[in-house]
């Protein structure tokens, strides 16, 4: 008796503590409007200091390959910066690996702004 009850308050607590677990945000890109939605969902959900590290992951990944400002400035597909131009390459990431990415394949240096 007193092991059926150990083994069930052992499952009790695994379900507790499994409930107020949250999964962090993965982006949605299946469409531009999803991925917009999931990333501003992202953003809202992310601290100050992680808000500003996306965004600049954001820009580093949309500008990866780009040796120059003058390549951006000639490139119609960098004339507007957003999710929507890198969706397929974040689809189904967290912030996290989203900064992390953008450490991999970023060409460009960039610094957050200082308080």
């Amino acid at each position: 008796m007193k092991h059926r009850f150990g083994w069930a308050a052992l499952a009790g607590l695994l379900a507790i503590s499994s409930v107020g677990a949250k999964e962090p945000l993965r982006l949605d890109a299946s469409t531009d409007a999803t991925a917009e939605a999931s990333w501003k969902a992202m953003h809202e959900e992310a601290s100050p200091e992680q808000k500003q590290k996306l965004a600049l992951a954001m820009l580093k990944i949309n500008l990866a390959g780009t040796h120059s400002a003058h390549d951006a400035a000639r490139d119609p597909a960098l004339q507007t910066l957003g999710i929507t131009g890198i969706k397929d390459k974040v689809s189904g990431m967290t912030a996290e690996e989203i900064i992390a990415l953008a450490d991999r394949v970023s060409t460009i240096t960039a610094e957050p702004a200082r308080d």
